[in-house]
C-alpha cells in the first residue's frame, strides 16, 4: 500500500497525524507493507501515483492500494489514468464526490462542532456573549462544516454573536499560519467569550494564545486539552478509526459502496470534554443533543 499525505501535514498533532496513525495501525493489524510519501507540494502526488501505477503492474503481489489522504489531490482524479488491473485500487479520503472505480469517503464534523458551539454559551440570560472563529479559508467544505456548525450551535444556544476570520482567501491557504492566527487572537484579546479554530496546523497558534492569555478555547480534530488548561472541549474526528475500518473492509474483500458519507451517527465525529472538565460546568443542552442527528441531516441536505 502506498499513501501520499498532505504536503507539510505531518506533525500537526491533529488531523494529519491521526490519518497517519490509522494507516500505521492498519498495517500492523492486517499485515501489509506500507509506503508513506509526504510531498513538498501537491503536484508531486501526480508523479508518486504514476510511479505506483507503472511499477505495481509488474509486481507479483495479490493486491495493491494507492491512497490520496486529502481532497487537495482531488483535481488529479480528473486527469490521471485509472488502474485497469483488478489487483489495483485507489482510495481518496475526505471528498464528497463520487468517482467511477475509485473508493472515496467523507467524515463530517458539523454536528460535533454544533454541540461545541452550543456548549460554549455559558450564560443565556441576556448577557452579551460573542465567539471568534479562526478558519483556514472559505473554500474548504470541511472547514465550512466546522465553521457553520460551531456558529449555528452557538447562536442556537443563546450566544449573541459569532465573528469569523479567514487566514487566507486561497483555496489551499491558511493551514500553516499559526503565527498569523496567534497574532490575530492577540489583537482581539478579551473581546470574545470563546475562541474556536478550524485551520489545520494553524490551530496551534490559537491554542498558544489560549494558554498564554487565559482565554477559553475549543480544540479541533483531536482532544487538544493537553495544549492548554483553557481548552475545555474539542471537536474530534476519528480519522484513524475510519481509516482502519475502511481498509479492513477493502482488504477482506467485503462489499462496500464506492462512496461513503460518515456523519454523527457513525461515531467517527464527536465533541469531547478535556480531562477534568464535565458537562455540569455548562448549561443543559440535552434538547439540542437529542436532536443533533436531525439537525445535521437538515444541514447536509441544504448543501446539496
Amino acid at each position: 500500500m502506498e499513501v501520499v499525505l498532505s504536503p507539510g501535514g505531518v506533525g500537526d498533532q491533529g488531523y494529519n497525524d491521526k490519518i497517519l496513525r490509522g494507516f500505521q495501525e492498519a498495517a500492523i493489524k492486517y499485515g501489509f507493507m506500507l509506503a508513506v510519501h509526504v510531498p513538498d507540494e501537491k503536484e508531486q502526488g501526480r508523479q508518486i501515483y504514476e510511479d505506483w501505477l507503472s511499477t505495481t503492474i509488474d509486481d507479483k503481489c495479490e493486491r495493491s492500494l494507492f491512497v490520496f489522504s486529502g481532497s487537495e489531490y482531488e483535481y488529479l482524479l480528473e486527469e490521471l489514468t485509472l488502474p485497469d488491473d483488478s489487483r489495483q485500487d485507489v482510495l481518496m479520503l475526505e471528498t464528497e464526490r463520487e468517482y467511477d472505480g475509485i473508493y472515496t469517503f467523507n467524515v463530517g464534523c458539523y454536528a460535533a462542532s454544533y454541540l461545541a458551539g452550543a456548549t460554549c454559551v455559558l450564560d443565556n440570560e441576556g448577557k452579551e456573549q460573542k465567539a471568534l472563529i479562526i478558519a483556514a479559508n472559505p473554500h474548504d467544505r470541511q472547514v465550512k462544516r466546522a465553521v457553520d456548525g460551531y456558529r449555528d450551535g452557538y447562536l442556537a444556544a443563546g450566544g449573541t454573536g459569532c465573528d469569523i476570520h479567514y487566514l487566507s482567501e486561497e483555496p489551499d491557504g491558511g493551514y500553516r499560519m499559526q503565527d498569523e492566527a496567534y497574532q490575530f487572537c492577540l489583537e482581539n484579546d478579551g473581546e470574545y467569550m470563546y475562541y474556536f479554530s478550524a485551520a489545520g496546523a494553524s490551530n496551534k497558534g490559537v491554542y498558544r494564545f489560549s494558554r498564554e492569555s487565559y482565554n477559553l478555547a475549543v480544540g479541533m480534530d483531536d482532544n487538544m486539552g493537553f495544549f492548554s488548561s483553557m481548552i475545555t472541549m474539542s471537536v474530534v474526528k476519528h480519522m484513524d478509526k475510519v481509516v482502519i475500518d475502511v481498509l479492513g473492509a477493502l482488504l477482506e474483500n467485503r462489499e462496500i459502496p464506492y462512496h461513503q458519507d460518515f456523519t454523527y451517527s457513525s461515531g467517527y465525529e464527536e465533541m469531547v470534554y478535556s480531562e477534568g472538565v464535565t458537562e455540569e460546568w455548562f448549561l443543559d443542552i440535552s434538547d439540542i443533543r437529542n436532536r443533533i442527528i436531525e439537525i445535521e441531516q437538515s444541514y447536509e441536505e441544504s448543501l446539496q
